[in-house]
């Protein structure tokens, strides 16, 4: 059986007179996770924060905003149009849609363009393509609307296609505890005093919340044969020290290829080179919302002959 692990993700930012996000319920956001084809597994509270984990990747609430990253066949366009049937459009600060090329296209419900064409009939805004036919791409849309971003505004995405090594043994291997995956990627090592909500799926597959305070981490797994992909997002901004966080993460999961995608409110930017791997792809742009969106395609370098992978549908 074949899953879109690729993630689409919609941030959206409310005005403070929309009301606290997070009063709207549990009941509200079950409604709208399920009106894209996912259902909410568990829930993660603390003070300034709900993590929603969710069958097909994560939601996040805060007072003025919520993130919600999907997978498989989910259309969380729906999600932006069910939401602004309760809080009008006027009420909206910003809107940031992101859509990975996918490794299954035609398995989708939807593509970018059929979801830009439903988004422009309610939010008119820009959208922008990172990367190159043939080579990995992200599209992104955000609302026609001058927004700026708190200094405190940064997200950082590690997107890894083909996870190798030990990586594809642990994630692979049946009947895997969430004990033994978390002792494989010993997070408390890199996001000490967060709380943790995670969950592995039957025959394989896992999903990973972390927060503290109004920070999040996020990490999802779907390492199949024929298209095993794995995400890693964090909204911490780890500043200088942004290339040994990655590098970490890396080290877990050994991929073929991977993308970082670096969204922050000024133009700070910190390099990543990792060793191994060449890069295709660095691709800036200072969009008019406010933030400064760098996307890097780096590729595994080995010249080893391997073998054609068996797939069916």
């Amino acid at each position: 059986m074949l899953f879109e692990g690729s993630e689409k993700k919609l941030e959206v930012v409310v005005a403070t007179a929309a009301g606290p996000l997070r009063a709207l319920g549990e009941e509200f956001w079950k409604s709208l996770v399920e009106s894209v084809g996912a259902q909410i597994l568990s829930k993660l509270s603390r003070a300034d924060c709900d993590a929603y984990l969710l069958s097909e990747s994560s939601l996040f609430v805060w007072d003025n905003k919520f993130t919600m990253i999907t997978c498989g066949r989910t259309t969380l366009v729906s999600a932006l149009t069910g939401f602004l049937k309760r809080i009008s459009v006027d009420q909206i600060d910003a809107i940031v849609y992101e859509r990975k090329n996918e490794y299954f296209p035609r398995m989708q419900q939807t593509d970018f363009y059929s979801d830009l064409d439903v988004i422009q009939q309610v939010a008119p805004g820009f959208a922008y393509l990172f990367g190159h036919a043939g080579e990995h791409q992200l599209f992104l849309y955000h609302l026609d609307r001058p927004f700026k971003p708190s200094r405190s505004d940064v997200t950082s995405e590690l997107l890894m296609n083909h996870i190798g090594g030990l990586a594809k043994d642990v994630f692979t291997k049946c009947n895997q505890s969430a004990q033994d995956i978390r002792a494989h990627l010993q997070l408390d090592q890199i996001f000490p005093g967060f709380a943790w909500d995670d969950h592995v799926f039957e025959p394989c597959g896992y999903s990973v919340n972390g927060i503290k305070g109004k920070r999040y981490v996020t990490i999802h797994v779907t390492p199949q044969d024929g298209g095993s992909y794995a995400s890693f997002e964090t909204n911490v901004d780890f500043g200088e020290s942004l290339p040994e966080v990655l590098s970490q993460v890396l080290s877990r999961f050994q991929p073929q290829s991977f993308d970082v995608v670096t969204f922050r409110p000024d133009d700070k930017n910190v390099e990543f080179h990792a060793p191994d791997y060449g890069r295709t792809n660095r691709i800036y742009e200072h969009l008019k919302c406010g933030y400064r969106v760098h996307f890097t395609s780096h590729y595994l370098v080995n010249s080893a002959i391997q073998s054609a992978q068996p797939f069916g549908v």
